[in-house]
């Protein structure tokens, strides 16, 4: 069962190790239980060039990306309403993503996000935990 969800960020410093805690606390957890947003994938995509093939084709072993589907773009949607005025960009889709799975959503952008807490977005830093 997933329980968390990891921001771009947050898999950067994972695959490049830039904060142990953030390792210590992924080796905690099973296959299964920490996913990515296909959004997340495809920021991550965007970012080959920089960090290599290599480096993101890694996460695929070891975390399951879940489609951006119907039930997420209804909670997109919500969460437009919510805040009508503020720029719709892809972290809002990963907001989005995380509050339609009921998980919690691992950022170290914590202001990006907090503006969905009120729709019920659940978050967490690994980064400063």
């Amino acid at each position: 069962m997933i329980k968390y969800m990891l921001d771009t960020n947050i898999c950067i410093y994972l695959i490049k190790k830039y904060h142990p805690e953030i390792v210590k606390k992924f080796d905690n957890y099973r296959r299964g239980e920490i996913c990515i947003s296909s959004i997340t994938w495809a920021e991550l995509c965007c970012g080959i060039k920089k960090h290599g093939d290599g480096i993101t084709e890694q996460l695929l072993e070891i975390l399951a990306v879940v489609p951006f589907g119907i039930e997420e773009g209804r909670a997109y949607g919500k969460l437009n309403d919510m805040l009508p005025n503020r720029k719709a960009n892809l972290d809002r889709m990963i907001a989005a993503h995380a509050l339609s799975l009921e998980v919690t959503l691992v950022t170290n952008n914590l202001v990006d996000f907090e503006v969905y807490m009120p729709a019920g977005l659940v978050l967490e830093n690994w980064a400063y935990d």
